[in-house]
């Protein structure tokens, strides 16, 4: 049984040092049986990976509530809005945090008349959450699905 969750609980903070670890153990643990599937689980390697994205881009600390849960980055351009490091803890998925955060961001790239992509490994079930909200298939590698969402494309969704 999934708890109702309040949203007006849930808060986004910038990242900063303090955050560079909870990054990481919190895509390890949200994502870490996916890439484990496809790759072997290398902690030299992700902890690399982890530090180049975190030079490149700090994400935002989701918070609920008052406890870390989860990252989510937006890098934005002149045409559209790219979401990255979008993790959150196991014991928060699929309570609709994860779905309004997604709205969130989709109402701001609806204001600003601007696409909304994103990129996540093909054996994550995330996908159902993406194609609920108006996301296309526009591209698959060996690895990962490149997905991308037009202005307005969610707005009979609820």
């Amino acid at each position: 049984m999934t708890a109702t969750i309040d949203c007006s609980l849930i808060k986004l903070i910038p990242a900063d040092e303090t955050h560079r670890e909870f990054s990481y153990q919190v895509k390890k643990e949200a994502e870490g049986e996916y890439i484990t599937s496809m790759f072997d689980w290398d902690e030299d390697v992700q902890r690399d990976f982890h530090a180049k994205a975190w030079q490149q881009q700090k994400p935002d600390i989701i918070t609920y509530d008052g406890e870390l849960i989860g990252t989510i980055a937006t890098i934005e351009s002149k045409d559209c809005i790219e979401i990255g490091q979008f993790f959150i803890l196991p014991d928060y998925q699929n309570k609709g945090i994860g779905t309004h955060l997604l709205k969130s961001i989709l109402s701001k790239a609806d204001e600003l008349s601007k696409n909304v992509t994103l990129r996540f490994l093909k054996n994550n079930p995330v996908k159902s959450l993406y194609v609920r909200n108006g996301f296309r298939l526009v591209s698959t590698s060996e690895v990962a699905h490149h997905m991308e969402r037009k202005v307005g494309a969610n707005k009979d969704s609820s």
